[in-house]
C-alpha cells in the first residue's frame, strides 16, 4: 500500500509538471543559488548540476550560479569554499557564477543584470533555490527599483524550493516578500522518498563509479567535489556523505524545472549524467 501511495504521489507531481509552463532553453535563465553551509550537500549538488549542464538535453542553457546564498543561519555555521568546483562546473567567476559570501552586493547586482536582460527579452527566470531566499528578495527588490514591473516579475520569476529547513532559515519578511512578488513553487523534499526523487544514498559505489567514468567532465567534477569535502570544516556531518555516499538533494529542483521525469532516483541520474559515454554529451 505504501508503494502504491508513493507511485500515486509521483504520478500526481508528474502531471503537475506537465500542466505548468516549461523552461524554454531559447529564452529563459536558470539561476542556481547554493548556500554552501552548514553541510556538504551543496558541494555534491554543484557537481550534479554541472553534469546536467553538459548533457545534450541542456546544451546552450543560459545560467548563472551563486555560492553563499544563505540566510538567517546561526553564526556558528561555517561557509564551505567551493571556488574550484564552481569554476569547473559553471565557468569563469562573475560570468558563469558569483560569490555572494565574499561579495553580496556585487552578486545581487550581477543577478539583477542577468535577470533583467532575460525578462526584457521576454524570457523567464527559474530559480533553483538551493539555499535561503534572502538574496532572492534583494535582487527582486533591485529589479523593481530598476523599473521592472511587479506584474512581469510575478509572472516570469519562478522560485522553486524543496527544503522546509531553507524556508525556516530565511528571514521571515524576505520569504513573504519573495512569495508575494514572484511565483513561488514549493515542491517536496529531495531527502525523502515522496513525489520528488530521493537524490541521496549512503552507498559508496556511486562515487567509485564516478571516479572511473569515461565521462571526463563528470569524473573531474566529482573528484573536485570529493577533494573539497575532504578538507572542509562542515558545521555538521551529512550522514550520507560521511559514509562515502552522495547527497545532491537540492537538484530535485532542477528535476522539476527541466521536467526531467525519467530520472527518478540516484541510479537513473548516474546512468544519464555521470557514467554516460562521452559521445552522448
Amino acid at each position: 500500500m505504501k508503494y502504491i501511495m508513493v507511485l500515486l504521489c509521483v504520478a500526481g507531481l508528474v502531471n503537475q509538471v506537465r500542466a505548468r509552463s516549461s523552461f524554454d532553453q531559447e529564452t529563459d535563465l536558470l539561476l542556481a543559488q547554493f548556500d554552501n553551509k552548514p553541510d556538504t550537500d551543496d558541494i555534491h549538488a554543484q557537481a550534479a548540476l554541472g553534469c546536467m549542464l553538459v548533457h545534450p538535453n541542456f546544451n546552450g542553457v543560459n545560467y548563472l550560479a551563486v555560492a553563499g546564498a544563505y540566510g538567517d543561519q546561526p553564526e556558528k555555521y561555517t561557509f564551505i569554499d567551493s571556488t574550484s568546483l564552481m569554476n569547473l562546473a559553471f565557468g569563469e567567476q562573475n560570468v558563469g557564477w558569483t560569490d555572494a559570501h565574499n561579495d553580496w552586493s556585487g552578486s545581487v547586482a550581477r543577478i539583477q543584470d542577468r535577470a533583467k536582460s532575460t525578462l526584457d527579452a521576454g524570457g523567464k527566470v527559474w530559480v533553483l533555490e538551493a539555499g535561503q531566499s534572502n538574496i532572492t528578495a534583494d535582487w527582486i527588490a533591485a529589479l523593481i527599483k530598476d523599473g521592472v514591473s511587479e506584474e512581469r516579475i510575478k509572472s516570469n520569476v519562478m522560485v522553486v524550493q524543496h527544503s522546509r529547513w531553507n524556508e525556516k532559515s530565511t528571514n521571515g519578511g524576505d520569504l513573504n516578500y519573495v512569495k508575494e512578488k514572484a511565483t513561488y513553487i514549493k515542491i517536496e523534499d529531495g531527502n525523502k522518498q515522496n513525489a520528488t526523487p530521493d537524490y541521496t544514498s549512503a552507498e559508496s559505489s556511486y562515487l567509485i563509479a564516478a571516479s572511473t567514468s569515461s565521462n571526463a567532465t563528470a569524473q573531474s567534477l566529482w573528484k573536485e567535489a570529493a577533494g573539497i569535502i575532504d578538507v572542509a570544516t562542515a558545521s555538521y556531518d551529512n550522514l550520507k556523505i560521511v559514509k562515502g555516499g552522495v547527497d545532491y538533494s537540492d537538484i530535485v529542483e532542477g528535476w522539476w524545472i527541466f521536467e526531467d521525469t525519467d530520472v527518478t532516483n540516484v541510479n537513473d541520474f548516474w546512468s544519464k549524467y555521470v557514467v554516460n559515454e562521452p559521445a552522448a554529451q
